[in-house]
Order: C-alpha cells, then sequence, then structure tokens
C-alpha cells in the first residue's frame, strides 16, 4: 500500500505547487481561512475537523483578549488569522503615519486591508460601540452553565470577567463551580497509599490578575502567560510569535460526558458503584502561570533599544493520578518491569479513616504540587524585525502530601529527580521580503535516564513578496531535551511526555487566493526520532473558492504515514494525540474519560504498532441564498490501515449539516447534524454517533445578551460499553448570559 500511496502524495504535492507559483497568499499559521463571528463559530471549525485542537485553543485565547490595533506589536497583529508580514508591516506603517487607528475600516479605505481580510479578523479586535479611550470604565461579564438529563449534582458553571479602567489598567478573573473535582489528597500510612476525599461541588478560582500595560513597560499581578523568541526556550503564551507577557482569563467548555463513577474494588468485595451512569464535564482550562511578570519594553539606546522582562510563579498543581511514583519504594523510575515503580494507589477517604474503602481510577489529583518558577528575557532590537535575546528559566516541585517523597514518573511532561530549567538565545533578522528566526536551547534536569539535559535548536525562514508567503523550518531536538514549556514547533508524538523532544524534521507551509476566489492552503512536514530513525510524514493541502455571491465549495486532502519506509507487514495506523494521558506542562490535566479511550496506566502502552498510513478526503459546500441565512455541507472520508483488514483499509467517515440564520438584527438561531463513524463496515468497534443542537442568542441590549443551546446526541454503535451507557441519547442544555459595558 505504501508505494502506492506515495504515488499519490507525490502527484498532489506537484499540483499544489504547480497552483501556487504565481499566486497571492495569505498567513499560514492556521489550517484555513478564520472567518468567524465569535468563539461559537471557531468550536464549529474544531468539532468539524477543520481546525485542530491546538488552533482553536490559540484562536479562543486571541478573540477573549482581543487585539488594539493602536497599540499592538508586530509579532501581536501576525497572531490574527489571515495576516502575513505584508499586511502587518503596511498596518504598522499607517499607524506611523497616521498617529492612531480609532476605526479599523480606514485601512480598507487606505488599501492597507482587503475588506474581506479585515472582516475576517474583526472578531478578534478590540473594537466596540464605545471608544475605551473615552470610557472612564468599560468591560465584559460572561456567565455560562450546562445541565445534562440524568445528573442531579448541582451544575457545573464558569463566570468571567473584565474590566478596563484609566487607559492602561486591566482586573480579570474566571471563576468555576465544578462537581468532578476530588477533595485534599493525604498520604495514609496505614494502607501505603494516597487517600483523597470525594468529589463535590466546589467553587474554584484559577484565573484573576490585575494588570498594568503601556507602550513601554508593563507589569501584571495573578494569572498570566509568557513566551519569547521561537518558544524553545519558554513559551505558554499560544502564540506564534510571542514576545512578553498575556493577561489569562481563558476557558474551554468540552461537549463530552464524563464517567460518574471512577472506582474500583479497592478492599472491597466489588466496584460500589455503576460505572455505565455518565453526568456533565466540568469547564476546563489551560495553566498559565501565577505569580508577576514585569517588562520594560522599550529602552531607547543610540541605536535600537533593549527589552527586559522577568516572571516569577508559585502555582498550586493538579496531576493524572498515573503520573506520580513513590521513591522511597522505586529507587529506577524507568523500570517498568518493577511494580513499586507503578503509582501509588488512591483510595476513597472515609470516616472512620480505616473503614474498608474502594480506590479512585483515571481521576486528576488537585493541588498535589506547587511549582516555583522564574525567569526572564533580555534583549536588543535593531528594529522590529531584526533582534537577539536570551531567555532563561528555572523551575522547582514542591510536594504537598506529607510522609511520603513523591516523584514525576518518566512519561509526565515534568522531569523526576527535582529542580529543572532551561536556558537559550535567540536571533532574527528581517530585510525586504525575507525574515530569518533561530533560537538554540539547553535543558537541564536531575534525572538518570536519560539525565542532565539536551540540547534543541529551531530555524525558520519567511519569504514574503507582493501578496506571497512561504514558511520553511527546520528543527532538532535532543533525546536529552526535556522542556515542559517549550511549545516550539513540533509533531504530534511525544518522548517522555513531551513533543519537543526526540525529534528532528522539517517543515513547509504555503497559502494563496488565486484570482481574489480560490483560496489555498498546504503543508508538508517530515520527521524522525533522534535516536530510533523512523521517518514519519504529514501533508494536506485545502482549497475553498468562492464560485459566486452564493455558493463556496471546498476540497481538502490529507496524508500522514507513521512509518515511511515500507515494513512488509500489516500496519495500523493511530493518532499519538489522542492518547488520553497526553497533557503538557501547559496544558489542562487530563479529562478523557477511559470508556472511550481505555487510557493506560504504563507509559507507551497505547502508541505500540502506530506505524500505519491514514488518507483523507473531504468536501464541503457552502451556500448563503441570502444575506440573513446561510448553510453548510461537509463530508470527510478516511482510509486507515487497520491490522483487521489485511490487504484493505479501514473506511471512516463523518457528515455534517450546519444552518445559521438571522431573521432581525439581535437575533441569531443555528442548528447543526453531524454523524460520526469510527468503522463504516463495523458498528462494534470504535464510535458511531449522531449529534446535534439547536442555539438561540437574542441581543437585548448591548449588556444584556441571554443565549440558549439544546443538544441531542446517539451512540450508535455496538461496543459493550455504549450498550451498557446511560443515558442513551444525550440531551444538553446549555445558558448564558453575556454583556458589555
Amino acid at each position: 500500500m505504501t508505494e502506492r500511496l506515495w504515488r499519490a502524495l507525490v502527484v498532489a504535492l506537484a499540483t499544489v505547487l504547480t497552483l501556487t507559483v504565481g499566486g497571492p497568499a495569505h498567513a499560514i499559521e492556521y489550517e484555513i481561512f478564520i472567518d468567524v463571528d465569535d468563539d461559537d463559530d471557531l468550536y464549529e471549525l474544531y468539532t468539524s475537523g477543520q481546525i485542530s485542537e491546538g488552533t482553536y485553543d490559540t484562536l479562543v485565547d486571541l478573540m477573549r483578549r482581543g487585539t488594539d490595533l493602536d497599540t499592538a506589536a508586530r509579532e501581536d497583529l501576525y497572531a490574527l488569522p489571515n495576516l502575513t508580514y505584508v499586511d502587518v508591516d503596511r498596518i504598522l506603517a499607517y499607524r506611523a503615519e497616521a498617529g492612531h487607528i480609532h476605526d479599523p475600516a480606514a485601512l480598507v479605505t487606505a488599501g492597507v486591508l482587503s475588506e474581506l481580510t479585515l472582516s475576517s479578523i474583526a472578531a478578534f479586535l478590540t473594537v466596540g460601540e464605545v471608544d475605551p479611550r473615552k470610557a472612564p470604565v468599560n468591560g465584559s461579564i460572561r456567565y455560562q452553565t450546562v445541565w445534562t438529563v440524568g445528573d442531579n449534582r448541582a451544575p457545573p458553571m464558569v463566570l468571567q470577567a473584565r474590566v478596563n479602567t484609566l487607559q492602561h489598567l486591566t482586573l480579570g478573573m474566571a471563576g468555576f463551580l465544578t462537581h468532578n473535582r476530588l477533595g485534599p489528597v493525604a498520604w495514609d500510612p496505614n494502607r501505603d497509599a494516597l487517600s483523597a476525599e470525594i468529589d463535590r461541588p466546589r467553587v474554584r478560582l484559577p484565573k484573576a490578575f490585575i494588570q498594568w500595560d503601556t507602550p513601554e513597560y508593563g507589569v501584571i499581578l495573578g494569572s498570566y502567560r509568557v513566551g519569547f523568541g521561537q518558544r524553545l526556550t519558554f513559551d505558554n503564551s499560544g502564540r506564534y510569535t510571542p514576545n512578553g507577557f498575556f493577561l489569562d482569563d481563558s476557558y474551554l467548555r468540552r461537549v463530552k460526558l464524563t464517567r460518574l463513577c471512577k472506582e474500583s474494588t479497592g478492599e472491597l468485595d466489588g466496584v460500589p458503584c455503576d460505572t455505565s451512569k455518565y453526568g456533565s464535564p466540568d469547564y476546563r482550562f489551560r495553566y498559565g502561570l501565577l505569580g508577576v511578570a514585569a517588562g520594560a519594553k522599550h529602552i531607547s539606546l543610540p541605536k535600537g533599544w533593549l527589552q527586559l522582562y522577568g516572571f516569577f510563579s508559585f502555582q498550586p498543581r493538579d496531576i493524572y493520578q498515573y503520573q506520580v511514583y513513590d521513591t522511597d519504594r522505586c529507587s529506577d523510575p524507568t523500570d517498568s518491569d518493577n511494580p513499586d515503580c507503578s503509582a501509588p494507589p488512591v483510595f476513597k477517604r472515609r470516616d472512620p479513616l480505616l473503614a474498608e474503602s474502594s480506590e479512585y481510577s483515571f481521576q486528576t489529583l488537585p493541588n498535589l504540587f506547587d511549582l516555583m518558577l522564574g525567569g526572564g528575557n533580555f534583549s536588543w532590537f535593531h528594529d522590529r524585525r531584526t533582534h537577539v535575546g536570551v531567555t532563561g528559566y528555572g523551575a522547582a516541585p514542591r510536594w504537598r502530601a506529607q510522609g511520603v517523597d513523591l516523584d514525576f514518573r518518566p512519561y509526565s511532561p515534568f522531569p523526576y529527580g527535582g529542580a529543572f530549567g532551561a536556558v537559550g538565545a535567540d536571533a532574527s533578522w528581517g530585510y525586504r521580503w525575507a525574515d530569518l528566526f533561530v533560537e538554540v536551547a539547553r535543558s537541564f534536569d536531575n534525572q538518570t535516564k536519560p539525565g542532565g539535559g539536551g540540547m534543541g535548536t529551531v530555524v525558520r525562514h519567511t519569504a514574503t513578496w507582493d501578496v506571497h508567503e512561504i514558511e520553511v523550518s527546520a528543527r532538532y531536538y535532543d533525546k536529552k531535551f526535556n522542556n515542559p514549556f517549550s511549545r516550539s514547533i513540533a509533531a504530534a508524538d511525544q518522548n517522555a511526555g513531551l513533543r519537543a523532544s526526540n525529534e528532528a524534521g522539517g517543515r513547509v507551509r504555503y497559502s494563496a487566493q488565486l484570482a481574489d476566489r480560490v483560496t489555498l492552503r498546504t503543508f508538508l512536514d517530515v520527521w524522525s526520532d533522534v535516536d530510533r530513525p523512523r521517518p514519519q510524514v504529514k501533508f494536506y493541502a485545502r482549497a475553498d473558492a468562492q464560485a459566486t455571491d452564493w455558493f463556496r465549495p471546498g476540497l481538502w486532502f490529507q496524508v500522514q504515514d507513521r512509518d515511511i519506509g515500507d515494513n512488509g507487514g500489516v500496519e495500523s495506523y493511530c493518532d499519538l494525540g489522542d492518547n488520553a494521558y497526553d497533557v503538557d506542562a501547559n496544558g489542562s490535566t487530563v479529562t478523557e474519560d477511559p470508556q472511550d479511550t481505555m487510557p493506560s496506566t504504563e507509559p507507551g502502552a497505547t502508541v505500540v504498532g502506530c506505524t500505519g498510513e491514514r488518507y483523507s478526503m473531504t468536501a464541503r459546500m457552502r451556500f448563503d441564498p441570502h444575506r440573513r441565512v446561510w448553510m453548510q455541507l461537509q463530508w470527510r472520508h478516511d482510509f486507515t490501515e487497520d491490522s483487521d483488514y489485511p490487504g484493505s483499509v479501514r473506511h471512516d467517515g463523518a457528515g455534517i449539516f450546519l444552518i445559521t440564520t438571522n431573521p432581525i438584527d439581535p437575533l441569531r438561531i443555528r442548528m447543526r447534524w453531524r454523524y460520526y463513524d469510527d468503522d463504516i463496515q463495523n458498528r462494534a468497534r470504535y464510535e458511531q454517533s449522531v449529534w446535534g443542537y439547536f442555539d438561540v442568542s437574542y441581543r437585548v441590549r448591548r449588556w444584556f445578551v441571554p443565549r440558549v443551546r439544546y443538544d441531542l446526541i446517539f451512540r450508535l454503535d455496538r461496543r459493550d460499553a455504549t450498550l451498557a451507557r446511560s443515558p442513551n441519547p444525550e440531551h444538553w442544555l446549555w445558558f448564558e448570559v453575556s454583556s458589555r459595558f
């Protein structure tokens, strides 16, 4: 099969290269041309497979933070979707000449941006009915909750608020009511194990900040993110080209029920609860930092300027229960044959304490350790495109459980052995159509196998002329490069819980807008492990055409091969990014449900045999029959190598129908149905489902916008877990109120 598939790939790549010569291009960070009105539209792109989870998280953060065209730096503007470096430099040149950009529409009048491009980024800009510079106080509040049938507990809730005042002062928070979160964890010396209080409704305030930010300097106290350079030494910002700190009050919702009973037998005669019942998931968030950060952004020099940042964080952290071990019982955590090196059991705490109890399974342990971290960045800029800089940080965990000496297991994203960190240097150079970026970093840790840290390097070149933009990058990460705060370019597979480790590869991205009607995006990534050469590839080409004013068809093609070499045997493809224990130092805790993913408690157990290929074809059609109505049809078909189909392929499919209408300006109605099948030929192996929802929002006033959404999910496959599952079908009811003032 490999030779036949590679012939198809060569033909597709040659076709793409032929089409792109001479065509104008758009920005390249995201998989498709992003044209949305709110974060619900982003969620649609994610659930329909048009953008990845990483892209969704990044764009949601960008949208909720907002970008001010009047103050944003070059890196901030380039993070916006659909903008090339040419667009960014034109915006900056216009701003320098005009002094201010009070009305973004002026960019279209001046010929800086096209009307289509400005319209596509409007949702990411901080532009409202009141100019913030003229309003003494402005801000926003959002409240959201969800209820599911069969779940009689208090529903999960989230409250997000942000206030801007005194031109440069911003205050914000995001608070949660959770009901799946365990209580405090402690060591039980009688059982030689951990114990935790039962899950119940709990109030949580992980995001709160106060920020003073000006073009010359800034300081933030509370929750924030920070990143520099090519994201190799330190980054948890989610930006493609970060430079500095960013406020953090974001959250994410999940439309996936969680199992109510995550307990095993333990000391009892049997499982004490019904493992087939499911309930509402909690809202989730991605970890940032919690502490203080300050920066002098522009210290003028006779030639250029200096930039200086410092940051400190002391943050309680949750961790997946299978990512820790007891150092008193295990001297070598890499010894997978030693049962003492497994994670200690976690018992359900009872009253009295010595009463027989069950064990928790697949749980996240709250506030099990504190992470203390400090770092800084020092850079000299010749101009906004050319600079050299140095970034470094150090971190150390402090375990909270008394009476036991815990540490991270080897496949946790954090290195075991104590303190860790990294130091690196980065540089950029830009002239006319070329921008070159490079960063080299050295990590440090106290691990023993492998230990001591290693080297990492990223080189990226962007060529931009007229409206063309091509990016070529190369990367090398030593097997000992264990930096949990590196978010540089990397494939989805992992080494010791990290993506940017034990990998060498190259990547090419290109985007084009052909004849002002066809949007084309291409991507090619080839990489291999450093210690075990096994070349892998991911390629896609995506084209969308504005055929008429009311019809926009699209066709996408994607190839993924976990081992380019022909092994001569039966191969099976799997997506390594889908592992249930997949989590990084910047991400949320593991929240996947074991009934669907069956996460392993041992490192590497779910990645054996992932050497196959998958081909995907997606056809999409969008219709705009009226200015107040648009519809979309989409079908994706996957051809996947599977050991259960020797000599053939497994067929997977997903179809989507979406309709959105605004009968009157304040009212928006949306309905969507999705059919999903992971194995069309066999209903007893993987998920088969139908998911529909109906969503209504009405803008009563700027300060009062209620919204109601109803979801209905049918799970149709014949797996034993699905047949026993309750509820099925699933009924979800969402309620949201948002306000701007």
